[in-house]
């Protein structure tokens, strides 16, 4: 497989769990009006392989699903970077763990506690203020621009390979700049599975990607240097979702 086909891959399946944090607890509200409820908007995915520090303070691979929703999505117009930790120490073998997010609309924070309340990630929605996470699209271009750190503490109950991952995250900012052809994918419907409190909706996922070249800045760790690596940028998403049938 192609990366670029591999990363759209990833990046589908990311947007998949990121969204349904948002959309599904709302849809109680919404049933005597639709049985199908949308979300539009774009994004962008990338996995940043930082230069590794003298003394490690910090992680230094992370993966980062960055997203905008428009005002006519469900839970409203919303900024969101999803962050995912590589863990050396996870038990059976090392992998990415979903932590958490920074999200700029407490309603998205309230959904996905309702979801996943029980799951690392739904402890670790931190919210902050419009002006803060700003993520705008311009033609092929994508920028994140966060301007303040933020702490992510995992405490008890969780087990230590978990509290090993805290750290503060920095502000930063982020331009995915796409590259060649833009590709549409319409993912099968697939289905939310236990333990997710939102089984039994069904969700479709339709983008459109292109490979992305992805500049990364962030003062607090490398000062003025300028990270390249690669990722993709979705310049349109669109998700629908249908409840499950009622009892």
């Amino acid at each position: 497989m192609k990366r670029s086909k591999l990363l759209g891959a990833i990046l589908s399946s990311l947007l998949v769990a990121s969204v349904a944090i948002t959309i599904v607890p709302a849809l109680a509200y919404n049933r005597s009006h639709s049985s199908t409820l949308k979300q539009a908007g774009f994004s962008g995915y990338v996995l940043l392989q930082l230069p590794s520090p003298a003394t490690p303070s910090h992680p230094y691979y992370l993966r980062l699903l960055v997203q905008h929703f428009d005002k006519l999505s469900l839970q409203g117009e919303e900024d969101a970077i999803g962050i995912y930790v590589w863990s050396p120490n996870y038990p059976g073998a090392s992998r990415f763990v979903w932590i958490g997010a920074i999200r700029d609309n407490q309603a998205g924070i309230d959904f996905m506690k309702l979801l996943y309340t029980g799951f690392v990630a739904a402890d670790n929605q931190i919210k902050v203020d419009d002006n803060e996470l700003e993520i705008t699209k311009k033609g092929d271009v994508l920028t994140v621009n966060l301007t303040k750190p933020v702490k992510f503490e995992i405490g008890d109950p969780w087990p230590q390979h978990l509290k090993d991952l805290n750290f503060t995250f920095p502000a930063m900012t982020l331009e995915f700049r796409g590259l060649d052809e833009t590709k549409k994918t319409e993912n099968a419907p697939a289905t939310l599975a236990p333990p997710a409190s939102g089984a039994g909706w069904i969700n479709q996922v339709t983008t459109w990607d292109q490979p992305a070249w992805v500049e990364t800045r962030i003062p607090a760790w490398y000062g003025s240097t300028l990270i390249h690596t690669d990722g993709v940028l979705t310049k349109k998403v669109d998700i629908a979702w249908t409840p499950p049938p009622t009892t």
